[in-house]
């Protein structure tokens, strides 16, 4: 028993330094709680609760909870807030920070930074310590309480599916005075972490995703290495070892796209693994995300929108060899053409859709509505939908993504009362290339689906 005793004791002194940032499993599913630069990124508003048990059944083992809330402010800045209660044995800490991130854009390349600043509350109760020297000042000094500064700084950089991450977490070095006479006090050290991702679509169902996690202090280094899949946008599961701790086991369940479940078990292989338990953590997140807004271009040109790194698709409407009678421009202009005229140049609109989806979203259905006013204005004209994607991807995921946009359309003229023997659908992935997919520019116009109106 004393044995099990000191090493207990040792082994919570020691981790109390790793504690003094907050400690989560779940940080897949919640970045900007381990990285102030994630603050507002995808112009969403983020809310997460998350409770983390360490080395359930020993007594005194750190225990942590945490809120944390971010959110965008236009297209470039963001801010968050954080609050957290975290207890170690004897030390139990509060601490509050807000956060301010500004991003920007070049191409498809990203680049984010972030910076927290806050401060931690201490309180110290030493009644139910196992005393080992009657006069030690700790023991003796009863309750304490004192607070420090702290402040936080984060990077962030992501290229297509590649995600890179860095902060340096307290960064100033600041220390907490208990009053206790011949004692430095408690002093925050500087920590490191490390992020590194890469998003691999198998189909359009399927994602994987393997990462690296790093902490750091000192010439301490801990790393987990993680493998995720997730089904659909619903269900993640996960797996993944800790270096000098054992193996991790995450699943999140996501609904109506944004409330997210999320748990997490740590099982120890070492030190505490005849002791303990394990760790649990549980999370619950609400995202909500704003449309983002499409940027014209030029008068002529068509309206592109951004989602995180990929541009969605966009429907063309292009002139033929056929004639037609009328044809709606845009929203709000009608232009009647003689019969006998061929129409002369090419008409673009911009249909847009849920990110990494096939629905059409609310603000594009006018767009569509313009074709269904010309086929029933035209009840001999035809529509033809071709699908096409850029070369990101595989070829089967592609195939059935250029799929799935085509039949959204169709299934909206359908339901406007167009018959399906109007409308021919084809699809041909990544294989009818408009222009070269080896600049963003190029895939960006590879991403459509040509309409063509038959008389």
């Amino acid at each position: 028993m004393k044995k099990l005793t000191l090493f207990l004791l040792v082994s919570i002194s020691a981790v109390t330094y790793a504690q003094q940032m907050p400690q989560t499993t779940l940080y897949g599913y919640n970045m900007y709680a381990v990285n102030p630069a994630y603050a507002g990124l995808n112009n969403c508003t983020q809310i997460a609760i998350s409770h983390l048990n360490q080395w359930v059944k020993v007594d005194g083992a750190p225990a942590t909870s945490m809120i944390n809330l971010s959110t965008s402010l236009g297209q470039r800045f963001g801010i968050g807030g954080q609050l957290l209660i975290d207890k170690i044995g004897m030390l139990q800490q509060f601490s509050g920070l807000g956060s301010l991130s500004y991003g920007m854009k070049l191409g498809e390349h990203r680049f984010r930074a972030g910076l927290s600043i806050g401060y931690n509350q201490y309180r110290l109760n030493p009644s139910t310590a196992i005393v080992f020297d009657p006069l030690d000042p700790i023991v003796n000094g009863g309750n304490q309480s004192a607070g420090a500064v702290n402040t936080d700084l984060g990077v962030l950089y992501t290229f297509e599916n590649i995600e890179l991450a860095a902060s340096t977490k307290q960064v100033l070095h600041t220390s907490s005075n208990f009053g206790y006479s011949n004692t430095t006090g408690y002093g925050l050290r500087r920590h490191f972490t490390g992020y590194a991702a890469y998003d691999i679509i198998l189909t359009n169902k399927w994602d994987l995703k393997p990462s690296v996690f790093l902490k750091g202090i000192n010439h301490v280094l801990q790393a987990d290495i993680n493998a995720s899949a997730t089904y659909n946008k619903f269900l993640n599961v996960g797996i993944g070892y800790r270096t000098q701790v054992g193996l991790i086991g995450r699943i999140g369940i996501t609904l109506k796209d944004r409330y997210m479940f999320g748990y997490a078990y740590e099982a120890p292989m070492a030190n505490m693994a005849s002791y303990s338990s394990g760790s649990h953590e549980l999370m619950l997140k609400i995202t909500i995300c704003r449309p983002e807004k499409a940027a014209k271009i030029s008068k002529n040109k068509i309206d592109t929108i951004y989602r995180e790194i990929h541009s969605v698709d966009t429907v063309f409407i292009t002139k033929t060899e056929y004639k037609i009678d009328t044809l709606i421009i845009d929203n709000s202009v009608t232009k009647t053409i003689p019969e006998t005229e061929v129409l002369s140049g090419s008409v673009s609109k911009t249909i847009l859709f849920e990110f990494d989806k096939s629905l059409v979203k609310k603000e594009s259905f006018g767009e569509l509505e313009s074709m269904v006013n010309l086929l029933q204005a035209n009840p001999t004209f035809k529509l033809s939908l071709e699908g096409h994607t850029d070369a990101l991807g595989t070829e089967v995921y592609n195939v059935d993504l250029s799929k799935n946009r085509v039949n959204a359309v169709k299934d909206f003229l359908i339901m406007n009362g167009i018959n399906a023997d109007r409308i021919i659908i084809k699809h041909f992935g990544e294989t009818q290339p408009k222009t070269s997919n080896d600049t963003p520019l190029g895939r960006k116009d590879n991403r459509r689906v040509d309409v063509m109106i038959i008389k």
